[in-house]
């Protein structure tokens, strides 16, 4: 994810494979947070290097250290969630190249099985290592990163926003969502049903000359080649203007508000169009990073 290192603030688009071998080095030799795991089998040791170059967001370096020194594998950019995170349940797997792993949570509230790139590899592995019956409870904090983006207005009131419950009919459908996701037939029968009435109810309101974007308040879809890449709609519940550590560029980093989702995101300031307050709407195309949360086993040494 070479190319998300500018939502971070790291615009050169010159920035060389030497000049990348350079800043990783700097966050090996002066790293922020070290997370750590023995491999017993293979003799080495996990580690994953973390570097702040500004409020909650950097870079992570990953690799393996023997007898011989350390050998990085993977290095990508960051942003740290704040919400509480998901409890929809999740799967992880190791990705072919490099320590990166990749993550899908099922969470109702997207509608669809949700996946993104693991951002804290080092405690999952320490988490399996010392939870492998999985009796801790997890949950999953996501984050996102945005090559490029827009800020629209909203279609309610921030009074309205702060104010906003799910109806029963919401909370149905994400109940019968995770029932058809269980195998439940009456319950896909009913998605499909409630879908086709949602399509029902858009066509006639853009006959009706209704722009399409003041009737969908938010949306989450896939896009690209990446699996873990996705075009959104969302609500802007806050905002921060904050700059890079290492070149000064000005870095936007909102907290976003899907239905009842959460995450935060980092852009670089010239890569956005608009400027973006709490009640308005960021559209655009993002990387899903998650982070996952649970109380491991060592914790209650310490």
């Amino acid at each position: 994810m070479h190319e998300y290192m500018r939502s971070i603030g790291l615009t050169d688009d010159k920035l060389t494979e030497y000049d990348v071998d350079k800043l990783c080095d700097s966050v090996y030799e002066e790293f922020d947070r070290m997370e750590t795991v023995r491999d017993d089998e293979k003799r080495v040791n996990f580690l994953e290097l973390t570097k702040d170059f500004g409020k909650g967001f950097g870079l992570k370096v990953l690799g393996q250290q023997d007898k011989s020194g350390f050998h990085r594998t993977s290095y990508y950019p960051y942003v740290m969630g704040t919400d509480s995170g998901s409890e929809g349940s999740v799967g992880i797997q190791k990705k072919s190249n490099g320590d990166s792993y990749i993550g899908v949570c099922n969470d109702g509230r997207v509608g669809a099985p949700l996946v993104f790139t693991l951002q804290n590899p080092g405690v999952y592995l320490r988490g399996v290592k010392e939870d492998p019956t999985h009796q801790y409870r997890v949950t999953t904090t996501f984050s996102a990163l945005s090559l490029m983006g827009r800020v629209l207005l909203p279609t309610r009131t921030r009074a309205q926003q702060l104010a906003w419950e799910p109806s029963e009919w919401e909370q149905e459908r994400i109940d019968t969502i995770e029932l058809a996701k269980m195998g439940d037939t009456a319950a896909l029968q009913n998605v499909t049903l409630q879908n086709l009435e949602l399509y029902s109810m858009v066509q006639q309101r853009i006959a009706d000359g209704d722009d399409i974007l003041s009737i969908v308040d938010t949306y989450f879809i896939p896009y690209g080649m990446e699996s873990d890449q996705y075009h959104i709609l969302a609500n802007i519940r806050r905002t921060i203007p904050v700059k890079s550590t290492v070149t000064g560029e000005p870095v936007w980093r909102m907290e976003l508000s899907i239905d009842r989702l959460n995450m935060d995101m980092c852009i670089c300031a010239k890569d956005l169009e608009g400027y973006p307050t709490a009640g308005m709407r960021f559209k655009g195309d993002v990387w899903i990073q998650g982070r996952l949360n649970f109380k491991l086993p060592s914790a209650d040494l310490k």
